[in-house]
């Protein structure tokens, strides 16, 4: 018998370990208790505007709590098949007993998709033009405000403060997506989507489509390995004009909306490089603003020189 005792890393031992965890929701939550307001209720009456409710929230907390860990066993079980095919990006052994990170990335998931139940969002009937220009919205829109929000974040001012624990992962995988504070998610996503929703041509369909993908893409860019080169099965063994073997990359770039084409990826190569060096790279789907302002790094040159001063934060 062991003389150590086991860590217990129950979602009860984590929010008793982190009793301000909450604050930031709580905060976010009675904001858009405001909307409740008869002036301002009748305000998103006339624009259409209904909240986005409990029961569509749960259903996406559900899903993207299954996805991290059908993802995570998925990469567990082919683990030895995609390192002997050369799909590692990092030579480092992967973490598969991450017990901890799997709690704090739940809790995230749990509160940050819950908190949607209040937004209130267009949920009239839209047309497919009108959700793909919605979702296109939510995915130019949210990638500039990211890539600044980031940035920030990358200064010693704020990095200790609400990013420090995302990059406790310099070798990510799955469940380092949602490995992040509360102030980093609210900051990064919901000061971003959720005026999207209220002021901007967004459906609901749009906003959906946009989290039901966004989620699992997430966890796949922090994967820490080559699955936009993997084969697509069946598709793979035919030669096909102009687009040559079918890869998982393919499909990412049509579930993003094809924007990628135009604006550049932000890969899982670009990620890993920024996880592992803590600068550069800090699109969230596009490189198309790292490359504008001096900031892009090509995963080729994948051993850089780590940034110092954050490391020390």
């Amino acid at each position: 018998m062991s003389d150590t005792k086991q860590q217990d890393h129950s979602l009860e031992s984590f929010f008793r370990e982190n009793p301000f965890f909450l604050v930031p929701w709580v905060c976010l939550a009675c904001v858009q208790l405001l909307f409740q307001v008869p002036s301002i209720a009748a305000w998103c009456d006339g624009r259409g505007l209904e909240a986005f409710g409990a029961l569509r929230a749960m259903h996406l907390t559900v899903f993207a709590l299954v996805m991290q860990f059908a993802l995570h066993g998925a990469f567990a079980v082919y683990h030895d098949r995609l390192e002997e095919g050369g799909y590692k990006i990092q030579d480092r052994p992967y973490r598969f007993q991450v017990e901890e990170t799997s709690t704090r990335s739940s809790a995230i998931i749990m509160v940050s998709m819950l908190s949607y139940g209040l937004t209130p969002m267009n949920q009239g009937e839209a047309s497919l033009l009108q959700i793909f220009i919605g979702y296109s919205i939510l995915l130019l829109v949210h990638d500039f405000w990211f890539y600044w929000v980031h940035r920030l974040a990358h200064t010693k001012r704020f990095y200790a403060l609400i990013h420090k624990t995302h990059h406790k992962w310099k070798q990510p995988m799955v469940f380092a997506a949602y490995f992040i504070r509360s102030p980093s998610a609210v900051l990064q996503e919901h000061a971003c989507l959720i005026p999207c929703m209220i002021f901007l041509p967004v459906p609901l369909y749009s906003f959906m489509l946009y989290q039901y993908l966004g989620a699992p893409m997430s966890m796949l860019e922090h994967c820490g390995f080559h699955v936009d080169e993997l084969p697509l099965p069946y598709l793979s063994m035919v030669q096909w004009p102009l687009l040559g073997r079918p890869k998982v990359g393919h499909v990412m770039t049509i579930l993003g909306g094809g924007w990628s084409l135009l604006l550049g990826s932000h890969s899982v190569e670009h990620h890993d490089y920024h996880h592992l060096n803590f600068n550069g790279n800090y699109g969230l789907s596009y490189s198309y603003l790292d490359k504008l302002f001096g900031t892009y790094v090509e995963p080729e040159s994948f051993v850089g020189t780590p940034n110092e001063a954050l490391l020390q934060a």
